[in-house]
């Protein structure tokens, strides 16, 4: 993984984005603490909500199933 200070930022952009473009990650520091990262579109982990449910509530949650609360509070029945 690449790193550059946010000093050498404006001067070196064209080259960090060619980084980014070839795949590198590159995180930029300020005062050799890590305040971003520029990162490849697509290579951001995107997080398994269904599986984070599923490990809290299992795979068949109790209650009333999502549409039928949504029926009841427009006034209808389930």
């Amino acid at each position: 993984m690449k790193t550059a200070s946010v000093q050498q930022l404006p001067q070196q952009w064209p080259e960090i984005l060619r980084w980014v473009a070839a795949g590198e990650e590159v995180q930029v520091t300020q005062q050799d603490k890590i305040v971003a990262r520029v990162v490849p579109p697509g290579s951001a982990a995107q997080p398994d909500f269904l599986a984070r449910a599923k490990g809290i509530w299992g795979e068949e949650p109790s209650g009333k199933p999502l549409s039928a609360v949504v029926a009841e509070a427009r006034g209808g029945e389930s």
